[in-house]
This record gives C-alpha cells, sequence and structure tokens, in this order.
C-alpha cells in the first residue's frame, strides 16, 4: 500500500527525472541546431558534432540514477515492503529539487557546446580547449548529484534503511537542495562565459587562459549553494552525525537559507553575461583585462548578499 512517505519519494524520483531531463533536452538541442549547421557544411565533421552534443546528455543521466536510486531506496521498485517514514519523504524531494534543478545546468553546457563543435570545424585543433569549455558547467550538476547521494546516505534510503528523523531534519533536506539546485543555474551564465572563451580562443590561441579565467567566475554561486547545503546537513545531523533535537520551525527556516543563496545564485547568469564580453573586450585589447574583470565580478555581490542571508538565518536558529 502506498502511503504519503512513499509519495514523497515518487515526487522526488520524478523532480530528479523530469526536471534533468528538460535541461538535458534544450542543451542537446541548443548544440544539435550547431552541429547540423556544421555538418551541412563539412558532412565529415558529423562525429565531432555527435561527441559535442553528447555532453549536455549526462544531466539526464544523474537524474535517472538518482530517480531510480530514490525508487529502490524507498520501496516502489525492486523491493516492497520498506517502512519509509513521512519526514524522509521530504528529504527525497529534496535530492529530486538537488538534481534536478542542477541538471538545466545542461542548457549553459549546450551553449558551450555549439560553440565548441563551430570551433572545431573550422580550426580541428581547437576540439581539445573547445571540449574544456564544454564541460565547466557540468560541475554544478555533479554538485547536485552529489548533494542527493549524501541527502539518501544520511536518511538510509541508499544502502541502508530508512531512519526516524525530526520533521525540522526532512524540510532541511529541502532547503539543501533548493541551495545547490538552484545556484546551480549559474552553469547558464558559465556557458555564456565559456562560449565567448571558444570564439576569443579560436581567433587567439593565447586567450585560452584568460578566457577559463573569465569562465569558472560564475561558478562561485554554486559554490555558495554547495556551502549552504552541507552547512544545513550538518546542522541538522545528517551529515557527521544524529540525534539533535530540533523543532519543525528550524526546518522552516533552514527552507529559508536555500531559497535565499540558491535565488541570490541565479546572479551567476548576469555575471556569465558580462564575463563573455569582457573576454571579447581583453581579446581586443589585452590592456582592458582588469577592468573588465571588476565589471564581472559586480554581480558577485548578490551572490554574497544571499550567502550572507543564509548564513544569518541558519545562526538564528541554532543550526549554524
Amino acid at each position: 500500500m502506498v502511503d504519503v512517505a512513499t509519495g514523497l519519494v515518487a515526487v522526488g524520483a520524478g523532480l530528479a527525472i523530469g526536471t534533468a531531463g528538460i535541461g538535458s533536452g534544450i542543451g542537446v538541442g541548443i548544440c544539435g541546431a550547431a552541429g547540423a549547421g556544421v555538418i551541412s557544411e563539412n558532412p565529415k565533421k558529423f562525429g565531432t558534432a555527435l561527441v559535442f552534443q553528447a555532453l549536455p546528455q549526462t544531466q539526464a543521466i544523474y537524474g535517472l540514477l538518482v530517480g531510480i536510486l530514490l525508487l529502490v531506496g524507498g520501496g516502489l521498485l525492486g523491493a516492497g515492503g520498506k517502512t519509509v517514514p513521512v519526514e524522509v519523504g521530504l528529504v527525497a524531494v529534496g535530492a529530486g529539487l538537488a538534481t534536478g534543478i542542477a541538471g538545466l545546468s545542461a542548457i549553459g553546457q549546450g551553449i558551450a557546446a555549439s560553440a565548441g563543435v563551430g570551433a572545431a570545424s573550422e580550426k580541428p585543433e581547437m576540439f581539445g580547449k573547445g571540449m574544456v569549455f564544454s564541460v565547466l558547467p557540468e560541475t554544478q550538476a555533479i554538485y547536485g548529484l552529489l548533494i542527493a547521494i549524501l541527502l539518501m546516505v544520511g536518511t538510509g534510503l541508499l544502502g541502508g534503511t530508512p531512519k526516524e528523523i525530526p520533521v525540522a531534519v526532512g524540510l532541511a533536506g529541502i532547503g539543501a537542495g533548493l541551495a545547490i539546485g538552484v545556484a546551480g543555474l549559474s552553469a547558464i551564465g558559465q556557458g555564456i562565459a565559456a562560449a565567448g572563451g571558444v570564439g576569443a580562443t579560436s581567433e587567439k590561441p593565447e586567450m585560452f587562459g584568460k578566457g577559463m579565467v573569465f569562465s569558472v567566475l560564475p561558478e562561485t554561486q554554486a559554490i555558495y549553494g554547495l556551502l549552504i547545503a552541507i552547512l544545513l546537513m550538518v546542522g541538522t545531523g545528517l551529515l557527521g552525525g544524529g540525534g539533535k533535537e530540533l523543532v519543525a520551525a528550524a526546518g522552516i527556516a533552514a527552507v529559508g537559507a536555500g531559497i535565499s543563496v540558491g535565488f541570490a545564485g541565479l546572479s551567476g547568469i548576469g555575471q556569465g553575461i558580462t564575463a563573455a564580453s569582457g573576454i571579447g573586450a581583453a581579446a581586443a585589447r589585452p590592456d582592458t583585462f582588469g577592468k573588465s574583470m571588476v565589471l564581472s565580478v559586480m554581480s558577485e555581490t548578490f551572490a554574497i548578499f544571499g550567502l550572507l542571508g543564509a548564513i544569518l538565518i541558519m545562526f538564528g536558529v541554532g543550526l549554524f
């Protein structure tokens, strides 16, 4: 018989698979469109186009993996009769949010990969560098996958028996998922910057290093989200210990902390837009590198506000 807890586990699995599938579908489509243009000019580049187009597919694979693990851990697949507390079901939703929303990073990866396809088709020596730029937005999806796995391990959904946990801990799992999942959308900005790096490096190979510097800037927002997600799990005993006595209100506050750092992390999209232009400016005039960096880091301020807000929330309710 399906109860509320197993229903929540199913929601978590659906979020992981469905939302990540959106990201991969869009990212693969963006890169595929560029690939179609390339092979219309040179059919021999079909293999190159396929390699780049395969990159944004991995986010959907992560989502599928977490979805299946949740279904198995919740007793919906492979073995029935498991008793899953409702609070563990809430954490399962958090795991789905972490993997699913972070999986939208495939959109940014598709943007970068489409630039890589074009550059590699014109200059074969750009294949390796184009791949390096294109894999950068993958890290946000990996962060989301990591948090999802830690949430499942901490509650016994992965490699154990589902544990009895306070409702506050269950809500904190949702907060952790929002923190890394939404902040992981900074990968869209990173993909935009990386595409600019591919273009600049294709014209001036010596721009590879500077292009990488600009391209990694939007990743810091996801790192802030990862940090808060880990702190929430530590503060509620999901990671590194258990048995903490927490009221439900503390769990609601944990959701607020996740929203603070997660949504502020969307500033990474703006930072990526500026960074892409900064790469172009530095390529045209090397003496503008420093000034372009200053302009590119301005958007970082708002992510720091979100990080500060999350820390203050956790401190105020005794989670930090």
